[in-house]
């Protein structure tokens, strides 16, 4: 039986020889079912860099994206993730 995850999965990968860090988010479907509108504005911020290439939509509803930012990749999911769960993570 496949794990139901209700919390976004963050990782960030750091490329071997140019050093460029790339973040990777996963949206579970029922994270997006209650929080679609906060998602949706941090995705259009300028802040956030990624395109059409960087995005994979799953039959679930759920999808991940590789995305960059000028600033901190952590601080970049933590201010979409801390607001809408009010968890440390």
């Amino acid at each position: 039986m496949a794990e139901v995850l209700s919390e976004p999965q963050f990782q960030i990968f750091i490329h071997p020889k140019t050093g460029v860090k790339t973040g990777r988010i996963y949206f579970p479907a029922l994270f997006l079912a209650d929080y679609h509108e906060s998602i949706t504005q941090w995705l259009q911020r300028q802040e956030i860099i990624f395109c059409e290439t960087d995005l994979k939509q799953y039959d679930d509803g759920s999808f991940r994206l590789y995305f960059r930012t000028t600033n901190s990749l952590e601080i970049e999911y933590l201010q979409l993730i801390k607001p809408l769960t009010g968890s440390k993570q």
